[in-house]
């Protein structure tokens, strides 16, 4: 590990915080509007989010009704507060899984299957505690008539209306769906890259081939996971009616049966797959370009 480090110095992992952090705010920017779309979809259904139920039934019909009735901008809102959850988020998670993968490898660098998925999903959990009340603030702005002006204003109105509790709701079901999300998304990338380059990357790695593998092994990871983030999104808005996530998935699955948990699932593949790519290599260029030497197990 000490020899993996010298490229970086005593500063690896700001370094990696540093990229980590840049990738995922320039990946979440661009997939911005299909991420509000996605949002909208999961969240519509319940009487709190201020729409009907089927206000939003389709990814272009979302994209005209948007655009129409609130301008172009408003694919981005709520991004600023996004950006600031999403660069402490992504920066953490991403120099957490490379962190974790570094401590937990055997002699020689060697990760094993389940090695990779533990350190992926305590990365994600690291991340996810780290930012849930930003997360929970960018819920509320994406809203289409919320009555705040600002991040900092939604964040004072939510303490001080409904206390600190408020911006930690859905936190359990965050960690319970975060933890297999990044589990899958950093093991299967790892893997599916060994696969293709080799165990001992005998093929030089291509940028363009990385931003494919990225796509794929994240549109994996986020159709196994969606249900589970549906319920957390729901169990963050204000007046929610579960009690847990197991009335959660209980009441959803009884009133709006198994599509209930994929609303909003072709919105968020058409996200993931450039927003997953996009991190996943501006991550090892920006570490690239910080003078990070690449570890064996590093992603």
């Amino acid at each position: 590990m000490a020899k993996e480090e010298k490229g970086g110095g005593a500063y690896v992992p700001l370094k990696m915080f540093l990229a980590g952090g840049i990738a995922g705010a320039s990946a979440r920017t661009a997939s911005a509007p299909l991420d509000r779309i996605k949002l909208l979809f999961q969240v519509q259904a319940m009487a709190s989010s201020g729409m009907t139920s089927t206000a939003y039934t389709g990814v272009y019909q979302s994209l005209r009704k948007i655009y129409t009735e609130e301008g172009v901008l408003a694919f981005w809102k709520g991004n600023f507060t996004n950006v600031v959850r999403v660069f402490p988020y992504s920066a953490c998670q991403l120099m957490a899984n490379d962190l974790y993968k570094r401590l937990l490898s055997r002699e020689g660098g060697t990760l094993s299957v389940s090695t990779r998925l533990i350190a992926g999903a305590f990365a994600g959990m690291t991340a996810t505690a780290v930012t849930h009340p930003l997360d929970t603030v960018r819920l509320r702005l994406a809203m289409p008539k919320h009555p705040y002006t600002g991040l900092g204003n939604a964040m004072v109105t939510v303490v001080r209306k409904e206390g600190y509790a408020a911006l930690y709701k859905g936190l359990g079901p965050t960690l319970v769906g975060i933890a297999p999300y990044a589990a899958l998304n950093f093991a299967t990338y790892d893997l599916v890259k060994e696969q293709f380059y080799g165990n001992g990357r005998s093929k030089a790695e291509s940028p363009i081939t990385n931003l494919v593998l990225g796509g794929i092994t994240g549109c994996f990871a986020a159709t196994c996971c969606y249900p589970l983030d549906t319920i957390r999104r729901r169990m963050q808005m204000k007046g929610s009616t579960y009690k847990s996530q197991v009335d959660a998935f209980r009441t959803i699955w009884r009133s709006e049966g198994y599509r209930g948990f994929y609303r909003g699932w072709a919105a968020n593949i058409l996200k993931v797959i450039p927003q997953n790519s996009i991190r996943f290599v501006a991550y090892e260029v920006g570490k690239s370009a910080l003078g990070l030497k690449k570890g064996k197990t590093d992603t």
